[in-house]
């Protein structure tokens, strides 16, 4: 007997950083925004670039496919957390 599962989706909601500032210098950028290297969140924790979003053939982001501790910034940039506290500065190299 064919078995099927069935995927829930987590809404690409749960994986956006909420109210994030650029912080540092520009990487670049990428659909005419500039790729700040960090972002901080609302709450003062810090993130580093570490790509761009992961798709689905649909277009939707791949949240699957993250990463721990990596989160999305419009306009489909990934950052991940550095592991400080808030208003700290982490001393590990990425």
């Amino acid at each position: 007997m064919a078995r099927m599962t069935v995927s829930q989706r987590r809404p690409v909601e749960y994986f956006m950083l909420l109210n994030p500032r650029a912080e540092g210098p520009s990487l670049g950028s990428y659909a005419g925004h500039p790729i700040p290297a960090t972002v901080v969140d609302g709450f003062g924790r810090r993130y580093a670039y570490a790509g761009v979003a992961p798709r689905l053939r649909d277009g939707r982001y791949d949240v699957d496919a993250m990463g721990k501790d990596e989160w999305l910034v419009d306009p489909g940039l990934v950052y991940r957390g550095d592991g400080a506290a808030p208003g700290r500065r982490s001393n590990r190299s990425a």
